[in-house]
């Protein structure tokens, strides 16, 4: 079983349906005209110091004026139809770098005896911020599966590498620029009743999540060339060592098999 190309399948296919899905089901209008279907059946939570009666009226006529407002749909689709190139050039030498400098500097803040650790599971947990941090683990009984971005990885999270440095860290920035720059020529206003509107999930938030994957997808492809740099830095590892992403305590995604 070449799990690699299992992973690069596994990732270029949650690619394709998640972008299928944002042109069709969860495109920008459908998903306010929802909002407002559903509007009525939310359960709005009094409190003495807000009139709630003129507060859902308010946000009532904020997804009506987001629903019509066809230029910002326009630009919604735009960017998600920008999605970086992850096989350019730069991208690949700005991932190799990352990952080099790093892993390198993990390798010389290992304690010398290393306390018998051997690397088999590395993660790139992100957060709020446009960066991932390194987390890395020994679980010699983990056994290889294909994750659907659904499920939790089982592991014994207690056999962390020693002396990661909280500066050790992934920046994303390159894959989001698209989502970034939208952002920026919006505004925090407009970028606030974008996210206000689209209630317990951030639309934004989602559009992120799709160009995280795409940067898995060419962190994949990174570690397929240089794979023999990784194994050649001084971090004691196991025959394997499986990659994942994800956000912070939350689901994982294969990403590669060093």
């Amino acid at each position: 079983m070449d799990k690699n190309k299992l992973i690069k399948e596994n990732l270029e296919h949650y690619l394709r349906i998640t972008k299928k899905f944002f042109k069709e089901q969860m495109s920008f209008s459908n998903f306010l005209q929802n909002e407002l279907d559903d509007f009525e059946n939310v359960e709005w939570f009094t409190n003495e110091n807000i009139d709630i009666e003129k507060f859902k009226k308010e946000e009532k006529s904020k997804l009506k004026e987001l629903l019509n407002d066809n230029n910002l749909h326009r630009e919604i689709e735009n960017v998600i139809g920008e999605l970086v190139n992850v096989e350019d050039n730069k991208i690949q030498k700005y991932i190799e770098n990352q990952l080099i400098n790093n892993l390198s500097d993990i390798s010389l803040n290992l304690p010398k005896e290393k306390n018998n650790f051997k690397l088999n599971l590395l993660f790139l947990e992100h957060d709020y911020e446009p960066e991932a941090f390194f987390f890395g683990y020994e679980d010699p009984n983990y056994k290889f599966k294909l994750l659907s971005g659904q499920e939790y990885l089982e592991f014994d999270y207690t056999k962390e590498l020693p002396n990661i440095n909280i500066d050790n860290r992934f920046d994303y920035t390159p894959f989001l620029q698209p989502l970034l720059k939208f952002e920026e020529e919006k505004g925090e206003d407009k970028v606030d009743m974008i996210n206000e509107a689209s209630g317990f999930v951030s639309y934004l938030e989602e559009i992120k999540k799709l160009f995280l994957l795409n940067g898995y997808l060419g962190i994949h492809l990174c570690l397929n060339r240089i794979k023999g740099e990784i194994r050649e830095l001084n971090i004691p590892m196991r025959d394997e060592v499986f990659i994942f992403g994800n956000e912070h305590d939350c689901e994982q995604l294969n990403i590669y098999v060093l």
